[in-house]
């Protein structure tokens, strides 16, 4: 055995690494679409009646009278009724009646943006690796195990200096990605909310066609309802009228929608 000799393995390389992943941010928009429609018919009581003639049609509708039932009231004072898809309105400023119409409808939109992200990082790094062997092999410690050794090294460095370059690039990217990301947030709320205004655009022309169909076929019963009440309206006004001034009633009969009246004036 003499004294060892050595091998050294001299590293002096770039190490380039790139990495290429897709970003995505996925917005959504969500808007309650409501379309109103109304036919309004205004009934001149107080032009034949007059004003008594208003006071007892409120009267009417509140349910006062037997055989007429009380129509709903509003929070704003106004009587309503219900017929199906729409809703008959007597409002009471105004003396008129409106025939209402709404649909609401729930719409809602994703919408994404997306971004393809190359990042490259380079790095140079140097050092030595060394294998010792003896000349006669003392040990197994052969010139051709030596080199075994050294590259071994050569590896095991190469290796970790991949990684470091790895955790750099790491923090780089995260200030990066974070400034894309948000960008890309706002690229899909500006996305999603185009698309939501397109939808409600489409979607408001629907609504219109059903609700002025849901009008015209409820108008008959509509105006059933508003003559039943002009109707008895009418008839209440006259009785008290005949009475007031010394005249009797001889006959009051309603059959249907058919009011008999024959009235005796004082």
């Amino acid at each position: 055995m003499c004294n060892p000799r050595k091998v050294m393995i001299h590293v002096n390389e770039t190490i380039e690494a790139a990495w290429r992943q897709t970003l995505t941010e996925t917005a959504a928009a969500t808007e309650l679409l409501s379309e109103k429609a109304e036919v309004s018919c205004a009934i001149d009581l107080a032009a034949e009646m007059g004003d008594a003639a208003l006071d007892m049609l409120g009267r009417v509708i509140a349910g006062e009278f037997p055989g007429f039932s009380a129509w709903e009231k509003d929070g704003a004072g106004n009587f309503y009724r219900d017929l199906e898809a729409v809703r008959l309105i007597y409002e009471s400023d105004r003396k008129q009646f409106v025939l209402q119409a709404r649909l609401s409808e729930m719409i809602s939109v994703k919408a994404e943006a997306a971004a393809e992200v190359c990042q490259e990082t380079i790095g140079t790094i140097a050092f030595a690796a060394i294998g010792h062997f003896y000349e006669d092999g003392w040990k197994g410690r052969t010139e051709e195990n030596a080199l075994k050794e050294a590259q071994a090294q050569v590896e095991i460095r190469l290796e970790r200096a991949l990684e470091e370059l790895k955790k750099e690039r790491r923090r780089q990217e995260n200030a990066e990605e974070l400034q894309l990301r948000i960008a890309l947030g706002e690229a899909a709320r500006r996305r999603a909310r185009l698309e939501l205004e397109e939808k409600k655009h489409n979607l408001r022309f629907q609504l219109r066609q059903q609700l002025q169909a849901e009008l015209a076929l409820q108008q008959q019963n509509a105006f059933y309802e508003i003559n039943r009440a002009v109707g008895e309206t009418y008839r209440q006004t006259l009785c008290r009228l005949v009475l007031a001034n010394g005249g009797r009633i001889i006959k009051d009969q309603q059959t249907g929608s058919v009011i008999e009246l024959e009235l005796e004036l004082g």
